[in-house]
This record gives C-alpha cells, structure tokens and sequence, in this order.
C-alpha cells in the first residue's frame, strides 16, 4: 500500500515538473477540456482555481478592448490592426513579456505609472492593463496551471481585488492638468453614464474574492481584511 501511494506521488511530481518547464510559456490557465493526461494531477479545487483565472483574464481582454474603444488615440499600434488584434497580440504574449521601459517594475508600479500626468506616455491604456494583469498573475503565484502541490495564498488573492478597486478608482478619477481624464472610462460630462465598465471591474473583484474564500477554507487560514482608502494610492502587496 505504501509502494503505491509512492508510485502516484513520483507520478504526480513527474506530470508537475514537466509542466513547470512550460508554464512560463503559457498566458493564463489552459481549457479544461484540453488539459489530457495532466488532469490526473489535479484536484477539484485546481479546476476551480484555473476556472478563475481563465475568468479574470478574460474580463481584462474585454476591459482592454473597451478602454481601446474609448480612448482610440492611446492605441500604440493604431493604423496598423483593429483593435481586437491589438488586444489579441498583447495577451498572447506571456503576462512577463519584456516591455523594455516596465520589465523590471512590479504590476501595481506599472498601474500607478500609467496615471502620472507628468510621465510622457504614449499609451496609457496598454500601462494600465499590463500592470494589472502582472499584478493579478503575481496573486497566482504566476502560475498557470495547477496540480495538487500547487500552493496559492489567499491573502495575494484578498490583496489583488483590493488593488483592482484602488486601479477602478485611478481610472474613474485621474486627470490631467487641465481636468481631463487621463483615461476616459464609463462617462464623461453631458454625457449618459456607461456603466459596463463598473460592471466588468466589479466581476473581476468577485472573482479574486471568491477565489480567496475558497483557498481560506480550503487551507484553514484566515483573511486578514482590511479598509483600502482609494485615494491614497497605497496599493497592497502581493
């Protein structure tokens, strides 16, 4: 009996390992449907933690293509591809891609840079949504896919809906010096309120949250929650 609980740890540490030499190479956890033998290795909880990745990048693709749409002059490559295949390009590279000017700068940095009105930037829509998606690939352990000894924290999950209300905030409340959005979002003045944008930021807090829940009770730990003021800009770690 012990021989062979050894033979299925080594065959799990095998499946995982191997996995692990190109985890890096992918951009968010892998369809379900397509994971073949590796599904062996992976519990019910694993499925559910890619479920949410998969979720939250999904809603960020969608966020960018929106911000695209709101803010055409942004687009770095405008001219040369439709939006979708900007957004598309951007989020086939792996969420560590070497933009030389941010490569050595945490996601929460790239965010808070994307809305310094004195840092000439031509893009500030690709700043915000590559800060983010590092910041939240970070509360993943930057991982992509996950095995039975894959490990997550749930206060990095907790952390990352937090930073995602303080990066809504930035983006609804930042101006130039002349009073102009740095990044225009649901509305502007005279105009009606989209509230799409609320909807689709608010879906990805759930999602980090929900995922901290779950992790919480399925490690037995607990939360420590705490009151995020916005307008400080005082990002949590992850």
């Amino acid at each position: 009996m012990r021989l062979c609980k050894l033979v299925v740890l080594s065959f799990f540490l095998i499946i995982t390992a191997c996995s692990s030499t190109s985890d890096k190479q992918k951009i968010a956890a892998a369809n379900l449907n397509d994971a073949g033998i590796s599904r062996l290795a992976k519990s019910d909880i694993d499925e559910v933690v890619e479920l949410h990745q998969q979720a939250v990048m999904r809603d960020l693709k969608q966020l960018m293509i929106k911000l695209y749409y709101r803010n055409p002059s942004q687009r770095f490559d405008k001219g040369k591809r439709t939006i979708e295949e900007t957004v598309d390009r951007v989020f086939k590279r792996p969420y560590y891609y070497g933009y030389s000017h941010w490569e050595t700068m945490s996601g929460t940095d790239i965010i808070r840079q994307a809305f310094d009105i004195d840092y000439h930037i031509n893009d500030r829509v690709l700043a915000y949504i590559v800060g983010l998606r590092k910041m939240l690939m970070a509360s993943y352990d930057n991982h992509t896919e996950f095995f039975f000894l894959t490990s997550l924290s749930e206060q990095k999950l907790y952390n990352s809906a937090r930073n995602i209300e303080i990066a809504a905030w930035l983006l609804a409340e930042t101006r130039d010096k002349n009073g102009k959005l740095l990044i225009v979002s649901d509305s502007v003045e005279k105009e009606i309120r989209n509230l799409s944008y609320q909807r689709l930021i608010g879906r990805m807090i759930a999602t980090q949250d929900n995922l901290a829940t779950i992790i919480s009770h399925k490690e037995g730990r607990l939360i420590k929650t705490v009151v995020v003021k916005a307008a400080s800009m005082m990002f949590l770690p992850i």
